[in-house]
C-alpha cells in the first residue's frame, strides 16, 4: 500500500517536472524573476552588512581616518579643478 502511494507521488512529481519544463517561455520568465529578486537580495543584503560595519567602524574610532583620506582626495580635485578653470 506504501509504496504504491510513493510511485503515485513520484509519477505527480514527474509530471508537475514535465509541466514546468515543457514550455520554453515558462521557463525563461520563472528564471529571470528568480535571477532579478536573488540580485535584489544580494543588494540589501551587501548594503546592510556595509552600514552595520560603517556604523561599527564610526562606534570605534576608524571611520573619521577613512573620512580623512576622502577629505584630502576631494580638497587635490577641487584645486585641480579650480586651476584648469
Amino acid at each position: 500500500m506504501k509504496l504504491q502511494r510513493t510511485d503515485q507521488a513520484l509519477s505527480d512529481f514527474a509530471r508537475a517536472l514535465d509541466r514546468y519544463y515543457s514550455s520554453w517561455g515558462t521557463l525563461i520568465s520563472r528564471s529571470f524573476v528568480s535571477g532579478l529578486f536573488t540580485a535584489l537580495g544580494a543588494t540589501v543584503g551587501l548594503a546592510l552588512v556595509l552600514g552595520l560595519g560603517g556604523l561599527i567602524l564610526e562606534q570605534l574610532g576608524v571611520l573619521p581616518v577613512v573620512g580623512g583620506f576622502f577629505g584630502r582626495i576631494n580638497d587635490v580635485l577641487n584645486h585641480t579643478l579650480s586651476i584648469n578653470k
